[in-house]
């Protein structure tokens, strides 16, 4: 029995009294004991729920124990899980197109309510570009959260002699994390947060975070099965599904892995390197599996270009560096839509699944977030009819004062057009022929990155044009007409 209870048993009995004539209890002396008891009582129970701070909690072993900065409640008014710090990154340039890309994945965080801190890690920038990025993040950006930001690093593209871009992403990550996160100063705080990394042309639909418990996240099945517990984790980092397959333990792994021979990256099974690392962004680890990815990643990713000279070879560096690791990733097949005509590996089951009303409509209502994947990745071209957007026919201006927003579609296009013309075809007319399944996901994609490059491009306008200079009409089209049996003027060459 706790000795609190005790005590008050043994001030509350009445027959104490009784037992010797010696002893007299006041009225008054025993209220103030039992006040003193009650109050003893309350603060063992208070400290043995974590008090108000920060707490550690070890259910479920390593792969489940996760620091956290503070305790949820939920409905019941029961302390549930605390909730981790995430971070949120993404690797740029410092183009102009990089620039309203990086805009818009900070506008939809901020849209869908994306818990944490979003960064931008921004590479090779000159000192005008790092002055006019710090002015828009001061009076712009930081209006959506003050936890947006940007950090500038060195341009590593030219590293191992050459000019390879996307070297920029393992090594700019690998600078935030010591000069801008400071992990090795704050390991012990930062071990158990979860570090994202998007690319820069990734929209949120809903808020991406650790916990998939009740998600309709679609599991990419292999010989290891889906976690136990649907949760980032140490020991379980989770990446979206990418379609190159064992690509990476078909380059030259014994030149990759010189320097260390006995690599487990080396005896990973072909089911494993099939099924558990043929990821690409979203990555999503704790801290600690973060940190030390990225350091591995950093010491593959040359040694892989020097053999793999090709698209995506950074993304080997990444899986090669889990796989020496043994860190096999959950890989998630829903948690992107990107190209219409993939057969599988991405979310467009989900889009599938929508009602004809519900392909055009924007919404960031949770119940219909729920029925989504987690990002739009925008990296294609997107066509019904001669309705169209793509990235790269985007003005990288568009934003400015001037610029006119883009003519929304008309609700169930997919109902009229089953063919796309091209604005920059040779011929240019020709109608090419979609699959049937392609139609309604054509549509989900021109309408909803139309209507939500408008939405970010309109309140983008809202805080930097002068009163009555913002051009808000919807008219810019990427044909001269949207008929399809006219085709006067050829290809339009003007951008948004």
């Amino acid at each position: 029995m706790p000795p609190a209870r005790q005590a008050s048993r043994r001030i509350a009995r009445p027959n104490d009294a009784k037992r010797s004539a010696r002893w007299f209890v006041s009225p008054e002396t025993i209220l103030l004991a039992l006040f003193a008891v009650w109050l003893v009582v309350c603060v063992a129970f208070y400290s043995s729920n974590g008090g108000g701070g920060a707490t550690t909690t070890t259910a479920g072993g390593d792969a489940n124990r996760l620091r956290r900065p503070g305790k949820r409640t939920d409905t019941a008014g029961v302390d549930a899980e605390p909730f981790p710090e995430h971070y949120l990154t993404f690797s740029t340039a410092c183009s102009p197109s990089q620039n309203w890309q990086s805009f818009l994945v900070f506008y939809y965080a901020h849209k869908v309510k994306q818990p944490g801190y979003v960064v931008r890690i921004a590479s090779g920038c000159t000192e005008p570009q790092k002055e006019e990025l710090r002015k828009v993040h001061e009076q712009v950006i930081s209006k959506l959260s003050p936890k947006f930001s940007v950090h500038f690093t060195p341009d590593y593209a030219k590293i191992s002699g050459d000019n390879y871009k996307y070297y920029n992403k393992p090594f700019g990550l690998n600078h935030w994390l010591d000069n801008g996160l400071k992990y090795t100063e704050r390991r012990q705080e930062l071990e158990d947060a979860i570090i994202m990394i998007l690319d820069p042309d990734m929209i949120l639909l809903r808020p991406l975070t650790y916990d998939f418990t009740d998600s309709n996240v679609i599991i990419h099945h292999s010989k290891k099965g889906p976690p136990a517990v649907r949760k980032v984790a140490h020991g379980q980092p989770w990446a979206s599904l990418y379609a190159f397959g064992d690509g990476p333990f078909r380059v030259d792994l014994q030149h990759v892995f010189a320097n260390h021979t006995d690599s487990p990256a080396l005896k990973a099974t072909k089911e494993e390197q099939a099924n558990n690392y043929p990821g690409g962004p979203p990555y999503m680890a704790t801290g600690r599996d973060m940190y030390a990815i990225v350091r591995a990643w950093c010491e593959l990713v040359p040694r892989v270009h020097e053999v793999y000279q090709h698209l995506l070879g950074e993304m080997y560096g990444w899986s090669l560096a889990a796989a020496h690791l043994g860190l096999p990733h959950t890989l998630a097949e829903s948690f992107m839509i990107s190209a219409v005509d993939i057969g599988s590996g991405e979310g467009w089951a989900l889009i599938d699944a929508l009602g004809d009303d519900e392909i055009c409509e924007f919404s960031t209502l949770k119940e219909k977030e729920d029925k989504l994947p987690y990002v739009i990745h925008y990296c294609q071209n997107y066509w019904l009819g001669k309705w169209f957007v793509g990235k790269y026919r985007l003005d990288s201006d568009f934003l400015k004062c001037d610029k006119p927003l883009l003519l929304e579609p008309p609700k169930e296009i997919g109902k009229q057009f089953d063919f796309y013309i091209k604005p920059g075809g040779d011929p240019y007319g020709e109608k090419v022929k979609l699959h049937k399944s392609s139609i309604k996901r054509e549509e989900f994609m021109v309408c909803q990155m139309i209507k939500r490059l408008n939405d970010a491009a309109t309140w983008y306008k809202q805080q930097t044009c002068e009163r009555g200079t913002a051009n808000l009409e919807k008219s810019f089209i990427f044909h001269h007409s949207l008929d399809p049996d006219n085709n006067e003027g050829g290809e339009k060459k003007a951008k948004w």
